[in-house]
């Protein structure tokens, strides 16, 4: 079976969030399962491409809007049956950032229609894309047909982003007018690259079961709601995998020392070295509570610095890394002042601290407002750190209390306190919680299952 697999961006090339993550995974697994598969992605000029080499293949000039545009079309093999492409425009793509431009939706456009014109060379049978950045590709599909006919899925990683413009952003499309309805990609007047993702895929995939779920519903539908409802027959969700080459204790050289699930006193030299870096003392007996993430409310940041607030007058230590929204910054670094010794704050993203901060924290705090699939909980079992979540999206999917984590249902201060005055008493039983440590690193969270499922449900698209 050959794919086709579109996305804005690719782990380790360049990451913004957990999008990177699965596209540079589940492709990876899709080839070792056999598959043909053809990764494409923006060419940025801020990307990391390493020693990979990159040769030009040909050039696209797919008509936009106003006229054609160029892309020029690099290629480089990644492993057996995988290989990458990459578009290149200087207007579009030789920016400091992937996104948050005010001509996105036309840089992502113009990048959806380069895939549609590399599928014309490629003839996949199925091309997948992600999120809105993509999600033109299956209208183009659809509307101008493509060599072998290949079957759309598109899989919504966050819902919230949806890719909203006015007319002249569905002009620049390139789509005939005739599709500017409420049943193509008009969406209340406005042109909406998700919502004509939806319309016009052959399926559509979250990154979750209950997440698949959780959009049909006016709370989490983020006004689309109805129209996911409408095509709940197309409607998959998949939970998403780690890498576990990437994400292995025994392996990982990020850390103080490896170790498994039956060397876990190892896990002590990681603990003490990760407070070192934060300038804090080790002390054996204290738990650790850690947070990795990008700080606004969805992440639950709100009802974790009032939580912790409240719990700091007991004998715990608790670390912090990430940036985001200001107001959630200046807390933590007054929660960080006021609580020297007891609290850390890194108001940064690093991957090597993050590294650090699973195998070495006890446990690992995602309070989520909501959330698609979500990694970090995953990751931190793997690793031994026992994780603490709200119940929503992959969260609910992925960690059961009493077995691997700590879960709590309602979005407040008061429910997530006592999930961690849990995890304090969990932590006096020393069995309890060798117990539960064991149970959430022996959990499979690899992507051999949740590949499984999307080659089943490839092969059960029938063709057009």
């Amino acid at each position: 079976m050959r794919i086709l697999f579109a996305a804005a961006e690719v782990n380790p090339f360049i990451k913004v969030g957990g999008l990177a993550d699965v596209a540079g995974s589940l492709p990876k697994a899709l080839a070792q399962a056999g598959c043909d598969v053809h990764l494409v992605m923006p060419h940025y000029a801020t990307a990391n491409w390493g020693s990979l080499q990159l040769e030009p293949w040909r050039s696209v000039y797919p008509p936009m809007g106003y006229g054609r545009e160029e892309g020029a079309v690099r290629t480089a093999e990644l492993a057996p049956n995988l290989k990458l492409y990459t578009v290149a425009n200087g207007a579009y793509f030789s920016r400091e950032r992937p996104y948050d431009f005010p001509d996105d939706l036309r840089r992502f456009s113009f990048f959806s229609k380069a895939v549609y014109e590399i599928a014309h060379v490629v003839e996949p049978d199925i091309v997948h894309v992600n999120d809105w950045h993509t999600s033109m590709v299956p209208a183009y599909l659809k509307v101008y047909g493509c060599p072998g006919e290949p079957r759309a899925v598109v899989t919504i990683h966050n819902m919230a982003f949806q890719g909203e413009g006015g007319w002249e952003d569905f002009v620049y499309s390139s789509l005939p007018w005739d599709q500017f309805s409420p049943k193509g990609a008009e969406f209340y007047g406005k042109f909406n690259m998700l919502k004509t993702a939806m319309v016009y895929s052959d399926a559509i995939t979250t990154v979750s079961p209950s997440y698949a779920l959780e959009i049909q519903t006016e709370k989490f539908g983020e006004g689309l709601h109805a129209v996911v409802a409408e095509r709940a027959d197309r409607v998959h969700g998949i939970l998403n995998g780690i890498d576990y080459d990437e994400w292995n204790p025994a392996t990982d050289t990020l850390i103080a020392a490896g170790y498994d699930a039956e060397h876990l006193e190892v896990r002590e030299k990681n603990k003490a070295e990760l407070l070192g870096e934060f300038g804090l003392d080790y002390r054996s007996q204290t738990p650790v509570f850690a947070f990795v993430g990008r700080l606004y409310q969805q992440k639950g940041v709100d009802i974790m610095v009032d939580a912790i607030e409240r719990l700091i007058g007991n004998d715990l230590q608790f670390l912090v890394l990430g940036s985001g929204s200001p107001q959630y910054e200046e807390r933590l670094r007054a929660l960080a002042a006021a609580n020297p010794g007891k609290v850390g704050v890194r108001l940064a993203f690093s991957n090597s601290l993050a590294h650090m901060i699973y195998a070495g924290t006890d446990f690992f705090l995602m309070p989520s407002k909501f959330e698609p699939c979500g990694l970090g909980q995953m990751i931190a079992m793997r690793y031994g750190a026992i994780p603490i979540v709200r119940a929503v999206g992959g969260l609910r999917d992925s960690v059961n209390e009493p077995e691997t984590g700590i879960v709590f249902w309602d979005y407040s201060e008061q429910h997530l306190r006592h999930a961690v005055e849990r995890a304090l008493a969990l932590w006096r039983d020393s069995e309890g919680l060798m117990a539960r440590r064991i149970r959430a690193m022996l959990a499979d969270f690899s992507w051999t299952e949740s590949t499984q499922r999307y080659l089943e449900l490839y092969r059960k698209i029938p063709r057009r």
